[in-house]
């Protein structure tokens, strides 16, 4: 992790994400993963925090191609969370019962606070291996990351302190085309696909057609999966959220934060429903102060400029 600038509310997040696999530190100094069996995936979905990639992930995962991990973000490549704990323990997350295995792990887009992960990624991955990049309206995408914080106890401070430095992770991962240049250069061009959350909300069907075509699996399935949206609904905002939240932290409740993730599918959504409140539409995003707002704007339009001539495509956002 970059120590030029400290940023405490991702480093409580890190913090969290690195306490979720403990058990399997322990057990790998056992040596429990020496002979682990399993495939390495081919399909990584490399971000954005706050993008719509717990979706993504879950609509991936119906598709009968497809094996998705559980849990979903593994942090392998991160080599200040779960590098250390070798490439068997990675592969044993993964079966090989089907053609297609993936994961989801957002922190693998959070520049400069971790890098070398494309490098360690190119490295261990199979040749064919693909990449996806979720993306969002990069100030929605701040906000609703403060929402996350905020909710979750990473962050207490009032918004405009929260991103009043520009090196902060808030507006560091807004900053797709320098997240995504590193992937662009250890996997080209073609083995990277970028889609935004706007799309995915606003065309379903027709994106998810994309990333099946594009991971090479059968375009045409679909899946009523597609109906739900996962970690979207006001719940975040609520006082039940972050009791919860900071409940599974507790010594004798870890292993259900741990563990969530590999819960049945119908399980999970009855959880997600009491959680998170989907049916009730997004939580209202704070008001940000204009001269803030257009300080960002400054900030990101060069980047949207990049990413846009990256993919090839006007990505619509007003900033």
């Amino acid at each position: 992790m970059s120590e030029t600038y400290v940023d405490p509310a991702d480093r409580a997040m890190i913090a969290r994400a690195h306490e979720r696999f403990a058990g399997d530190r322990r057990r790998a100094a056992r040596g429990a993963y020496e002979r682990a069996r399993g495939e390495l995936p081919n399909v990584v979905v490399i971000g954005g925090l706050k993008c719509g990639t717990t979706s993504l992930h879950h609509y991936l995962n119906a598709h009968p191609e497809i094996e998705m991990s559980r849990p979903k973000e593994l942090n392998f490549f991160v080599e200040e969370l779960n590098w250390g704990l070798g490439v068997n323990w990675y592969r044993s997350h993964f079966t090989g019962t089907a053609p297609v295995r993936g994961e989801t792990s957002p922190h693998y887009t959070n520049r400069p606070f971790f890098e070398g992960v494309a490098e360690r990624m190119a490295a261990t991955l199979p040749e064919e291996a693909r990449l996806i990049y979720m993306v969002r309206h990069p100030i929605d995408r701040v906000l609703s990351h403060y929402l996350h914080n905020l909710g979750g106890g990473y962050d207490e401070r009032p918004l405009e302190e929260a991103l009043a430095d520009e090196r902060s992770s808030y507006v560091q991962r807004s900053r797709y085309a320098f997240q995504l240049e590193p992937y662009l250069e250890a996997f080209g061009t073609d083995r990277v696909l970028v889609i935004t959350r706007e799309e995915l909300a606003r065309e379903r069907v027709e994106t998810m057609r994309r990333v099946f075509a594009f991971v090479g699996v059968d375009p045409s399935f679909r899946s009523e999966d597609f109906e739900r949206e996962w970690e979207t609904g006001s719940g975040k905002t609520k006082g039940g959220f972050r009791l919860m939240d900071r409940a599974v932290r507790l010594p004798g409740l870890r292993a259900l934060d741990r563990n969530f993730d590999r819960l049945p599918e119908r399980l999970r959504w009855l959880v997600e429903r009491i959680v998170h409140d989907p049916e009730r539409g997004e939580a209202p995003k704070p008001e940000l102060p204009p001269a803030l707002r257009e300080r960002l704007a400054e900030l990101f339009r060069p980047e949207v400029e990049r990413l846009e001539s990256i993919v090839g495509r006007p990505l619509g956002w007003d900033l």
